[in-house]
Parts: structure tokens; sequence; C-alpha cells
């Protein structure tokens, strides 16, 4: 009878590590996919909206310098893994911002940028 019992409470706790293991996964998953924070914004604000404008449309400044339009389809339309590498490399006139970013907040931008849509 000792033993049925133990097998009882090994198959719960699988089941229960189990479901763990699952809600971790989802959550994770959802996080990725989460609406940017305001840490985001304000990074955008104080890093990128120079020449982006703080609607993402370009400033004068980068309107010059012949930015990209961050809500068009061209820009939107590019996966993240594609905008990670032009915020993490630069591009054209835009400089790299793998030393000065951390990967959490060059994700962060990727995101943000979504948003301007």
């Amino acid at each position: 009878m000792k033993q049925a019992k133990t097998g009882v409470r090994f198959g719960s706790l699988v089941i229960a590590a189990a479901f763990c293991c699952g809600f971790l996964t989802v959550t994770a998953s959802a996080q990725e996919h989460a609406a940017p924070s305001d840490a985001a914004k304000t990074l955008f604000s104080s890093r990128c909206a120079l020449c982006h404008g703080a609607d993402g449309h370009g400033s004068d400044m980068g309107k010059s310098l012949k930015v990209k339009d961050l809500t068009s389809k061209e820009v939107q339309s590019q996966s993240d893994a594609e905008l990670t590498r032009v915020i993490s490399a630069g591009k054209n006139n835009m400089p790299p911002f793998k030393d000065a970013l951390k990967e959490e907040e060059i994700r962060s931008l990727v995101q943000y940028l979504r948003t301007l849509k």
C-alpha cells in the first residue's frame, strides 16, 4: 500500500513539474511579444529621436541625412533580426550601437519600433 502511494506522489510531482515547465515557456514567449516598456520609449527618445524623430517619421536633421521613415512599410516589413542587425552594426549614416547598448536594450528598441506602424 505504501508503494502505491509513493507511485501516485511521484506521478503527481512529474505532472506538476511538466505543468511548471510549460507555464514558464508560455510566459517567456509572451514576454518576447509583450508591449515595449517605458524604458524602451525613453531609450528611443534619448538615442534615436534626434535623427528619427519622436514619431519615427524623421527629424529635420534626419531627413537631411536621408534616414528611413521607421513607420514605413519598407522598415516595418523587415524581420526583428534585420532591425537588430541595423541597430547593432549601423547602416549608411547611422552609427553602430552594439558597444553603446546592451542586447536587451536593442531588443526593446526593436519592439518599440513595431509600435510606430
